[in-house]
């Protein structure tokens, strides 16, 4: 099952079961389509991102048993000298180094996959209420034939969809939930390690964090503004200013000026065809060999 397209097929099925409903005098699936659009993702990018580090995980252990060898090796039980101990010393601090690697690769590995599993769930989850959606637009498209059979329909739906819409909304804070914590356990991985080396006097991980951080400057300057263009679409899907989060103005709730909602369909249906923002993802940083990218001017 591709993932990706099962997420295409939701938001086309939610969207069509919207338009259907709303020319049938429901308009309460309207804000399910810029949630569905937003909602779109690659989760085998993660689980291959995951399959990698685990890669790596398996190098590097292989690296500290061929490192350890090495050292039993040398027979250092004989060497009693201060440069053996300092040697000693030395080793044990490298092989530590490594098997932080370790676990921070095998850590990375799982928050990794977790994520992939909660937005591959996220991809059903919305396939399934798109599902619900259309069949909820085919009911009251079958009531139509009597005005007030129609009548009776339109209301249930309502209430159906009011109802549908919490328990979407209600899934998708525990997403967003699962996914802080992911990012907060990467984060605290990375913070822990260069915290305790910094307190012993090494400053080679802050100084390498900081330097990683200022080679992916493009990247993140570039998915700030794809984000920010999302969201704006999403709200224009919504037919409707944004009441809450950091586009919320005193308009939140009224509608839209008149054909802003079209253009933001319009986008989106590129943005679809295209896979990727229409305006910020013609300007994708290209990544170097070492996997840094690179500022305009160089």
């Amino acid at each position: 099952m591709n993932l990706t397209t099962l997420g295409r097929d939701g938001l086309m099925t939610g969207t069509g079961a919207a338009v259907t409903l709303s020319a049938l005098g429901v308009p309460a699936a309207w804000p399910f389509v810029g949630k569905m659009y937003v909602h779109q993702y690659d989760p085998q990018a993660f689980f291959d991102a995951a399959t990698t580090w685990l890669s790596a995980h398996d190098d590097v252990v292989a690296t500290r048993l061929d490192v350890e060898a090495l050292v039993a090796g040398v027979a250092v039980t004989d060497w009693r000298s201060e440069d053996g101990r300092a040697f000693q010393r030395r080793m044990d601090a490298y092989l530590a180094d490594l098997r932080g690697v370790e676990i921070r690769a095998v850590v990375t590995a799982i928050v990794l996959y977790t994520a992939g599993a909660a937005l591959a769930a996220m991809l059903l989850f919305q396939f399934l209420v798109a599902a619900a959606m259309a069949a909820v637009a085919l009911w009251v498209l079958t009531a139509a034939v009597t005005p007030l059979s129609l009548a009776s329909a339109r209301l249930l739906a309502m209430q159906c969809l009011i109802k549908l819409f919490e328990g979407y909304q209600a899934v998708e804070s525990m997403l967003d939930a699962l996914l802080h914590g992911c990012a907060a356990t990467l984060g605290a991985a990375v913070a822990v390690d260069v915290a305790a080396e910094t307190v012993r006097g090494d400053r080679g991980g802050l100084n390498d964090l900081a330097a990683a951080t200022f080679a992916q400057g493009p990247m993140l300057v570039w998915g700030t503004a794809n984000r920010v263009e999302r969201d704006l679409t999403a709200h224009g899907l919504s037919g409707r200013f944004p009441s809450s989060g950091p586009w919320s103005s005193a308009r939140g709730g009224s509608p839209l000026p008149p054909g802003l909602s079209q253009v933001a369909g319009g986008k989106a249906v590129n943005d679809l065809m295209t896979g990727g923002q229409t305006v910020t993802g013609r300007f994708t940083p290209e990544q170097n060999a070492d996997g840094s990218y690179s500022f305009p001017w160089e």
